[in-house]
């Protein structure tokens, strides 16, 4: 080989050593190399506290349901939302009969009395980001995959009768973080493995 072609090839070695070296030192970082997901439903609302807020804004008996878009509440514009009858009012609160009508709230009571005049919206706002940390050459290589899930999720249901919300109940869970860790101590020759397993079935 010629001087100009051993130095070329160790120019390229010493490149590709540059590059590994660079991703291990990387780690946790991964320089935003690593996937990432954002799930949001209901985009009125950033965070669980302005969920809170509006939510505490509803004066059950006196906010009409024409009032509820402005306040982030959008039966219309916003996805997901579930539009229930009286009887999945009915369904609601009263799940398989574990708990007397007479024990509902007195609202929850009228509500379901008023049959086609009652209805419920039940919003279900969140904001989940979905992101891969760690290493960034045991991720690629399929060694081990961390995976971190963050956010907070709210649900709001708003009873309704005769154009006014009549009732309103709030649960949720203002932070979400949780982590899952995904190890395969053969990285790709496991998924090989257990291809070949799979297709040796089929045949067998």
């Amino acid at each position: 080989m010629s001087a100009g072609g051993r130095s070329g090839a160790r120019r390229y070695a010493t490149a590709i050593a540059s590059v590994l070296l660079t991703l291990t030192l990387v780690g946790c970082g991964g320089l935003g190399l690593l996937p990432y997901q954002s799930d949001v439903c209901n985009s009125n609302f950033k965070t669980y506290q302005e969920v809170e807020t509006a939510y505490g804004s509803i004066r059950p008996g006196t906010t009409r349901a024409t009032d509820l878009a402005a306040i982030g509440f959008d039966s219309v514009g916003s996805p997901n939302v579930e539009v229930l009858s009286y009887l999945g009012v009915i369904e609601r609160f009263l799940p398989r009969d574990s708990m007397r009508f007479d024990n509902l709230d007195p609202a929850v009571q009228d509500c379901v009395e008023a049959r086609d005049r009652c209805s419920a919206l039940v919003f279900k706002p969140q904001r989940l980001e979905q992101e891969r940390v760690g290493n960034i050459l045991l991720d690629i290589l399929g060694f081990q995959r961390t995976t971190v899930n963050k956010g907070w999720s709210a649900e709001v249901v708003l009873l309704v009768r005769d154009g006014r919300v009549a009732y309103k109940v709030m649960s949720g869970k203002p932070r979400i973080e949780d982590m899952h860790d995904s190890i395969q101590p053969l990285g790709p020759l496991q998924d090989i493995g257990g291809t070949a397993i799979r297709a040796a079935s089929r045949i067998l």
